[in-house]
């Protein structure tokens, strides 16, 4: 999943909607019939793009208005679509935490890497045959994802990174965050 980031093609929307529109619009309608969410425009006008006003009438429910600044060129543009890495999926980070701490516990005696088969079965449900789970779990354990969350952990069970520091929630994130405590794994990832 993304992070709730604006990118530059959604702010093209917004503003191509906007001068659709006459150059304002209710935060209400943009969301209603455009699809633009309150949160898109708030950081466009964070980055100087647009205005957010509140009308109050007197009867009635002051409505949000987002109006299209004209001074655009001293404005921020913001990253594009596709250079926002997207967050590490919470059962990918579930799965390389149970598999690190089944590793160190023992592991399974059936299996090539410890621990693997039964840390997917407890993080994805069981599997009908053992073979099919142990093989959803190899391809599982080869995402980058996987690996660096299972870069993280060990490397704070191994004291190299406080217990106490959160992780990270981008591989990038975790890998430049490895390097400036000087652990070796941030070369691994």
């Amino acid at each position: 999943m993304r992070p709730l980031i604006l990118c530059r093609e959604r702010l093209d929307r917004l503003l191509s909607v906007l001068s659709r529109q006459g150059g304002e619009e209710t935060l209400r309608q943009l969301s209603r019939r455009f699809g633009i969410w309150s949160w898109e425009a708030e950081q466009a006008a964070a980055l100087g793009w647009v205005e957010i006003i509140a009308r109050r009438p007197r009867i009635g429910r002051p409505s949000r208005v987002v109006r299209c600044l004209n001074n655009s060129q001293s404005a921020k543009l913001p990253p594009r679509r596709r250079d926002i890495e997207p967050e590490i999926c919470f059962r990918h980070r579930d799965f390389a935490f149970e598999w690190s701490t089944r590793a160190i516990r023992g592991g399974s005696p059936w299996l090539g890497l410890p621990g693997i088969g039964s840390a997917y079965a407890r993080i994805y449900g069981e599997k009908k045959n053992r073979n099919a789970r142990d093989a959803a779990a190899s391809r599982l354990a080869k995402h980058s994802d996987v690996r660096a969350v299972r870069h993280w952990v060990c490397a704070q069970l191994g004291r190299e990174v406080p217990l106490d520091e959160p992780m990270p929630r981008t591989r990038s994130g975790i890998r430049d965050r490895l390097r400036e405590l000087g652990s070796w794994r941030a070369r691994c990832i």
